[in-house]
């Protein structure tokens, strides 16, 4: 599990536009993308397979397989680009709230969240509330090159959604280092059709 090449991530945009153009909203095996890079996306959450059950209600069909993306297969759409081309870091809205626990993080990692949080409208999970104010507020740490943060819970797991987007886009040392480091690491909730 780790950076999607470009040919992964034209199968999972082929994915959502085959999902989108049918009105069962699920794309089918004759979108042309392989079993195989279907599979890995539902090993890595990024898309759920149909039951048999739904498979059978699907028109035209019966298909041999069905999927549609995730909340997580379709931020990964939108995070990824948007590494690709550097997008600028947002800007504050208002001041930091209340912190219930410091967080370090080195420059790439905060560099990950800010992009996260700049493409906050376009994402099925947004960050959590308060994340860009912390964000806004870090402080330079007295030693190293890392970032200071002040988050709540529901803040801290925010970062380890973005740096599980940034694991599939760029690179999954950041999202490692969380883990060990804060004890928090993204897992996609299994989902049932």
């Amino acid at each position: 599990m780790g950076v999607l090449n470009d040919s992964e991530y034209q199968d999972l945009a082929a994915l959502r536009d085959d999902q989108d153009r049918h009105q069962h909203g699920w794309a089918t095996d004759t979108c042309g993308i392989d079993l195989r890079a279907v599979d890995r996306f539902v090993q890595i959450g990024l898309c759920e397979m149909a039951d048999a059950d739904t498979l059978l209600q699907l028109r035209p069909g019966p298909s041999q397989w069905a999927a549609r993306l995730t909340p997580e297969g379709h931020d990964t759409l939108v995070y990824l680009p948007a590494r690709r081309s550097n997008t600028p870091s947002p800007r504050p809205r208002h001041p930091g709230p209340e912190a219930t626990r410091e967080v370090q993080l080195r420059p790439k990692a905060l560099e990950a969240v800010r992009l996260y949080l700049a493409l906050e409208s376009d994402l099925r999970q947004p960050p959590a509330h308060g994340l860009d104010d912390a964000v806004h507020a870090a402080q330079r740490a007295d030693t190293g090159s890392g970032w200071l943060l002040h988050l709540t819970e529901p803040q801290v797991d925010s970062v380890a959604y973005a740096l599980w987007l940034e694991a599939r886009a760029h690179s999954v040392g950041p999202a490692n280092r969380f883990a060990r480091e804060c004890g928090s690491k993204y897992k996609p909730r299994s989902r049932s059709s």
